[in-house]
């Protein structure tokens, strides 16, 4: 009790000023000695952590990329000179795309004999009939070869094989591009920006692919390997030494192509460094602030009844200004009137606010008839599609659609009629797009489609499924069904127009009058941009 008395233990301010330095002092304590002593592993743990997200995100872009050339060589290969194998044909349109892609060194297109005859590197004729994805095609097999230097360029590539078929479904052949990896280069780091980017890609037997820096001397060989305890790890990480003594971090994925994976090592130093140093400020801190606590408490306890009245007042004031919604937490006990009441006022803010920016964030991108985006969101969202595809360099076609004769419902059937009609468009639409693709209602009866990866022939072949599905599932309406079609317009984006708002502007109002043109011949049809209507 003396003791009490002579530390001040047995008053109110006593009491507080003691704990509050304490719950102060004892985090500061606490947090140094866990930075000195137990956080190592943590770190690592952490780190490992990092670099299997990191890889993860490498694994998409990567797979994105083989997605990409495999759908470019589908593209060649379906074309009509390729499948009739016109040389001339092909010539003419595998220099076009060469033009346009400076990644790819080679498009060839090899006869069903298993013979070179069109090779846009200008190489002659050579038999490839025994290759393994020459031997995968004629099964009807895409096929992705690696572990191939080119002979021009002395760089690793790899080859993105795909079958021909023939007007009458024989096998015509195999068109395939050939690839310099370099151009993972610029890829894998976009997708984990920084200087010290270290992710590699692997054959099945540790070789290392790319990026360029890495793969090795010049001598046509890929002789440069990742260490074998890393190329095992697996997505999970692991921490090993490496043959120079050195302890390394490392972790890898499979990308199930050709036993293909991407791997990252990087020093456990490194990683350590940062909290090390962070641990010494830490120690730094504690140390200063136990010297300085001591009148920041007192001042603090003497100033602490002040600011709560304050609160309760503004507590006070918020509560009154229209928070009437039953939202009230439930208030623990034994707390001070003052903060009781605050607790309650702001528990009422607090869901009241948050029930309005759930409802706001809705309505703001959302269409509550169609369940499809708005149109405010078409104009953001697909500003970012438009950039996307002009920095992976894809195709953007945009289609507009617009309900045929839809004020005559209206002016039947009634409004409501009219609502389950748009209902139905909408619903039609959301099932007939992919999860990459943008579908907005415009405005009224009309409805966009923005298609990111797709040029004008898959556009109409799309905006034609539509008005096809559309025509043969009447929409209900009124306690009836009625027959429903669209005129549809589209319009692909030109490769000399700029991307952004104008572009999109401008890509719209082409899709537009391409719809109208539409309607124009007689509706229930679909047109492309420049297309001349027929006479009625």
């Amino acid at each position: 009790m003396r003791l009490k008395q002579t530390l001040g233990l047995d008053t109110l301010r006593g009491l507080l000023r003691f704990y509050t330095l304490l719950l102060v002092l004892l985090p500061l304590v606490l947090a140094a000695g866990f930075f000195f002593f137990f956080q190592r592993g943590q770190v690592i743990e952490t780190e490992l952590e990092g670099l299997a997200e990191s890889l993860a995100r490498d694994r998409s872009v990567v797979r994105s990329w083989i997605a990409e050339r495999f759908a470019d060589a589908r593209y060649l290969a379906s074309l009509e000179s390729t499948r009739s194998s016109d040389v001339a044909g092909m010539v003419r349109h595998f220099a076009i795309y060469k033009q346009t892609h400076d990644s790819v060194s080679a498009v060839v297109y090899v006869t069903p004999d298993g013979r070179t005859v069109v090779d846009s590197s200008g190489s002659p004729s050579v038999y490839v009939g025994d290759r393994e994805y020459f031997q995968e095609a004629r099964v009807g097999r895409e096929s992705l070869a690696s572990g191939i230097v080119g002979r021009a360029s002395g760089k690793p590539i790899c080859l993105f094989s795909v079958p021909v078929t023939r007007p009458d479904g024989t096998f015509g052949g195999v068109v395939f591009l050939a690839v310099q990896l370099e151009v993972l280069d610029a890829w894998l780091r976009e997708a984990t920006p920084g200087p010290g980017n270290g992710v590699l890609l692997c054959n099945g037997e540790g070789s290392i692919l790319a990026p360029t820096r890495a793969v090795g001397d010049q001598s046509g060989e890929l002789s440069a390997k990742v260490a074998p305890q890393a190329f095992a790890a697996g997505p999970g990480g692991v921490l090993f030494r490496a043959a120079s003594g050195q302890e390394m971090l490392g972790a890898s994925v499979a990308l199930n192509w050709n036993d293909w994976r991407l791997v990252r090592e990087e020093p456990a130093a490194a990683a350590l460094v940062g909290y090390r140093r962070q641990a010494m400020w830490v120690a730094l801190g504690a140390l200063a602030t136990i010297f300085l606590i001591s009148p920041l408490v007192l001042r603090l306890c003497r100033s602490l009844e002040e600011p709560l009245e304050t609160l309760t007042r503004y507590a006070r004031e918020l509560r009154s200004r229209g928070y009437e919604e039953n939202c009230f937490l439930a208030t623990p006990g034994k707390l001070p009137r003052e903060l009781a009441e605050l607790f309650d006022a702001f528990s009422s803010m607090a869901c009241e606010v948050r029930a309005h920016i759930d409802a706001i964030e809705r309505l703001s991108v959302q269409d509550a008839l169609t369940g499809l985006y708005n149109r405010r969101f078409l104009f953001s969202g697909g500003l970012k599609l438009l950039s996307a595809a002009a920095r992976a360099g894809q195709h953007c076609v945009c289609l507009m659609l617009d309900v045929d004769h839809f004020k005559r419902v209206n002016d039947t059937f009634g409004h409501q009629a009219g609502d389950q009609v748009l209902a139905h468009v909408g619903q039609i639409l959301s099932g007939a797009v992919r999860k990459s693709d943008l579908v907005a209602r415009y405005g009224g009866e009309e409805f966009v489609v923005l298609l990111i990866g797709a040029g004008l022939a898959e556009g109409l072949e799309l905006a034609e499924r539509i008005r096809r599905t559309m025509a043969e599932q009447p929409s209900p309406a009124a306690g009836r069904t009625l027959a429903v079609t669209v005129s549809v317009g589209v319009a692909e984006m030109r490769g000399q127009e700029d991307f952004g708002e104008a572009a999109l502007d401008a890509l719209l109002a082409r899709a537009d009058a391409a719809m109208y043109a539409a309607k124009a011949a007689g509706r229930n049809r679909v047109m492309a941009e420049g297309a001349v209507a027929p006479a009625a």
